[in-house]
């Protein structure tokens, strides 16, 4: 007998044949992510370092620590995370991301300690790799079946401000649902889909954490983006459609 512990809707997962409950925590934890490894007799000794591995999230720094090989990262869950210096496309010690206390950074999980219940590591390399060159898992990405992809993610050298994953500079960042962040993460997502088709410029990093940032070149444009993706939240697909395009005209 199969019985759910938590409120949500059941989504069946293609590339492991499983299924999983995306519930609406109030809180981030690794625990709770959709990309946990299912538990069983079989893997009980796996799931402690993967809890989360893959999830993108959206931090803020919030100092370097004393060894001053690792930034900690507020990723808004039970725990800080940690993000080495060299985990960026393209760094070295001589080139490398200067981020100060307050900067945003779009990263992801690659290990995840004790369940949950200590600091995960995190990397702005696509795949997941570590900057200081220790093996570690490559976080596959939770929302997509091929095991070496990682959602389309561009991998360019940090310095371009290119690449998926770094610092975001710029732009309007604000606070969203984690139900809600973790349906914008879905490849088919309306609301997104209908602001990709209606031809307005932005920019958009979305972090299963509940952080979103945007830029535009616009102010009002902004705005209007922040109001649809809260809107579409407690909207069928249909009516969220129908008010992007008259949010648009």
């Amino acid at each position: 007998r199969i019985q759910a512990t938590v409120a949500g809707r059941l989504v069946y997962r293609q590339n492991s044949r499983t299924w999983f409950v995306a519930s609406n925590p109030r809180r981030y934890h690794l625990s709770q992510s959709p990309a946990a490894t299912p538990i069983s007799s079989n893997n009980m000794s796996k799931v402690t370092s993967n809890m989360g591995v893959g999830d993108r999230v959206i931090g803020i720094v919030e100092d370097q620590k004393a060894s001053a090989d690792y930034y900690r990262i507020n990723i808004f869950g039970s725990h800080s995370a940690l993000l080495h210096v060299l985990s960026f496309e393209g760094a070295t010690k001589r080139n490398r991301p200067q981020l100060e206390p307050g900067s945003l950074v779009y990263c992801r999980v690659i290990k995840g300690f004790a369940g949950g219940r200590m600091d995960p590591e995190l990397s702005c390399k696509v795949g997941g790799g570590s900057g200081n060159n220790s093996s570690s898992s490559k976080g596959k990405s939770v929302y997509n079946d091929e095991e070496e992809d990682d959602g389309g993610a561009s991998g360019k050298d940090w310095m371009t401000n290119e690449g998926t994953y770094g610092p975001l500079n710029g732009g309007t960042s604000f606070r969203v649902s984690i139900g809600l962040a973790r349906e914008l993460l879905l490849p088919e997502n309306a609301v997104l889909s209908a602001l990709d088709k209606s031809g307005i410029p932005f920019e958009i990093a979305i972090g299963v954490n509940g952080m979103v940032w945007v830029n535009s070149p616009d102010p009002e444009i902004t705005i209007m983006i922040l109001n649809a993706i809260k809107n579409s939240e407690v909207m069928p697909e249909d009516k969220v459609r129908g008010m992007v395009k008259v949010m648009v005209k």
